[in-house]
């Protein structure tokens, strides 16, 4: 229950900063947050599977 609401909460600050920031600014700020910690190598495939995944959202949106 405590897990589903924290996750909820941080979807939502994901998102809020996503339409503040717009996407190449939002993904830049956590790369450079990786690099400090050092977690560069998880944090750039997880970027590449949400841009995908982003990509073919948008692909079946415009073909339905």
């Amino acid at each position: 229950m405590m897990g589903s609401i924290i996750a909820g909460i941080l979807i939502i600050i994901v998102l809020l900063a996503l339409l503040g920031l717009g996407w190449d600014t939002f993904v830049s700020v956590v790369k450079t947050g990786a690099d400090k910690v050092g977690i560069t190598p998880i944090v750039q495939r997880a970027v590449e599977i949400v841009e995908n995944g982003t990509r073919n959202v948008i692909c079946n949106l415009v073909t339905n």
